[in-house]
């Protein structure tokens, strides 16, 4: 293994999976259902209007009323406050532990790449939490105009990191449909739980290679 690629949310910070429970609370509906119709299907990449965001194809104003139909559908009343609700400033907490084993991967030899579907408002605060300096390669959806778990973006981050054998590289995600996506182009996967434990695992995979 030459280089290892990491998601943002729910590995370098908590998952969003806590925001959309606290909305789901509001709303009186499950997480699950919620986080389906606020961020469309997981293991594919399709015209959902979240999967339009991240790709940079959509701005963020547009994506509350887009997003109705598909609440309305599901017979949920939204509010109007959903989105803002998810995307508030300080809703997140930063993993240090992970730049810091991010930053020793690099201080060991590894290419390092940070692979986040994100969206282009987000971008000053990216960089803020998750300073470049720390990553060969890194890698925002809406920059690049494809999202995980597309194949394209998994072979854009392997040349981003002058690989060519998929092999040569380890995954950490916290979404199945983007590991699944990772792992029918040849990545190697770890399933981020809990980021502690997956480093853990990252160490001992790299240990075996």
């Amino acid at each position: 293994i030459k280089a290892v690629i990491f998601d943002f949310g729910g590995v370098i910070i908590t998952p969003i999976t806590r925001q959309i429970g606290m909305i789901a609370e509001d709303l009186g509906c499950s997480p699950t259902d919620l986080h389906h119709i606020l961020m469309g299907p997981q293991f594919e990449s399709g015209d959902h209007p979240w999967h339009q965001l991240e790709r940079g194809e959509i701005e963020m104003h547009q994506l509350q009323q887009m997003l109705m139909p598909y609440a309305e559908a599901a017979g949920l009343a939204f509010r109007g406050d959903e989105v803002e609700k998810l995307l508030a400033p300080g809703m997140y907490e930063l993993n240090h532990f992970v730049l810091e084993h991010i930053d020793q991967l690099r201080g060991r030899g590894y290419k390092t790449a940070l692979l986040s579907n994100s969206i282009k408002e987000f971008r000053p605060k990216l960089e803020e939490d998750v300073p470049p300096r720390l990553f060969d390669a890194y890698i925002d959806s809406s920059a690049v105009g494809m999202r995980k778990p597309e194949a394209e973006i998994f072979h854009h981050t392997l040349n981003a990191l002058s690989l060519s054998n998929p092999q040569d590289a380890v995954f950490l995600d916290d979404f199945q449909g983007n590991l699944a996506g990772a792992e029918a182009v040849g990545l190697r996967i770890i399933h981020v739980r809990e980021p502690r434990a997956a480093l853990v695992e990252l160490e001992a995979l790299l240990a075996r290679n």
